[in-house]
């Protein structure tokens, strides 16, 4: 808008426009608006606005993929990712990615995922679509366990819902992974290491865990996929949005997202396992 010749349509009367006068929730809270902004140019329009591993449909199209992968495919692909995060609390030697890093310092793992097809052909939000039949699925169940007290009749209604994530959502092929690449941080510098694309595109999602003992998870296959979905998760709430319930849930997501967490108070501390949320709506200002 332009008023006695000057320029005012970025103009605002909440926060300061230079962030250095900003406090840092403040800032926060603008880089949320920007966020949500290329969602919603994305989702209305069909433009490209987001870096594809941070687009939650593509999170969702890796989770699907990821989802239908053999024990030996998943080994394949995954397996020096497995053996470096089992490295930090077994009794193997600990082969640290930084000459000066000291193995207390933080780190994250991360391995780039290429699918086939592309996820952003689809017509409809992936996101949007597993969120609808996971909801339909759990109403399916709880009117199954609230009509029936036939443990048999409750067993047979779970194995005949238990592939409908993957029979009727679209499907996708795991094209590619890169190398395994890292991060790691001392708390006052960062540094990271890069992986060769595999293919000549930018990756459709990545996968970043920090060391876990992984004798807490029976299948690693399921921590893969809880990863991806819970930085579904961590991609909604620095929108500023609540996630939509199929991605509620705890565990560690995103390693920005979850600095965020650590030093905002806007956000709970959702990739904890030992800590229940409170809400799952960003504070806003």
């Amino acid at each position: 808008m332009i008023c006695d010749g000057e320029i005012k349509y970025h103009e605002q009367d909440g926060y300061s426009d230079y962030p250095a006068e900003r406090t840092q929730a403040e800032n926060e809270h603008v880089r949320q608006a920007r966020r949500f902004a290329k969602w919603h140019v994305y989702k209305e329009r069909g433009y490209e606005t987001l870096p594809r591993h941070e687009n939650p449909d593509c999170l969702v199209a890796a989770m699907i993929a990821v989802s239908a992968l053999s024990s030996d495919t998943v080994e394949g692909h995954f397996g020096d990712l497995r053996t470096q995060l089992e490295s930090h609390y077994d009794d193997s030697s600990l082969d640290l990615p930084f000459d000066d890093a000291h193995p207390d310092d933080v780190f994250i793992y991360r391995k780039d995922l290429y699918l086939s097809p592309d996820p952003l052909t689809e017509d409809s939000s992936l996101a949007e679509q597993y969120n609808d039949l996971a909801a339909e699925i759990r109403a399916d169940l709880s009117a199954v366990f609230d009509e029936s007290d036939n443990l048999e009749h409750q067993l047979t209604s779970l194995f005949n819902h238990e592939d409908r994530l993957e029979t009727e959502l679209p499907s996708f092929d795991l094209e590619a992974v890169s190398e395994m690449h890292s991060l790691h941080t001392d708390g006052r510098t960062e540094q990271t290491t890069t992986a060769e694309s595999p293919l000549d595109r930018e990756p459709d999602a990545q996968i970043e865990l920090p060391p876990l003992n992984l004798e807490q998870f029976e299948l690693f296959k399921l921590l893969l996929v809880t990863n991806l979905s819970a930085q579904v998760r961590d991609r909604f709430l620095m929108m500023g949005e609540e996630p939509p319930e199929a991605f509620q849930h705890q565990g560690f997501g995103t390693y920005r997202g979850t600095i965020k967490q650590q030093i905002n108070d806007m956000y709970e501390r959702y990739y904890l396992f030992s800590e229940s949320p409170s809400t799952w709506t960003p504070t806003r200002s």
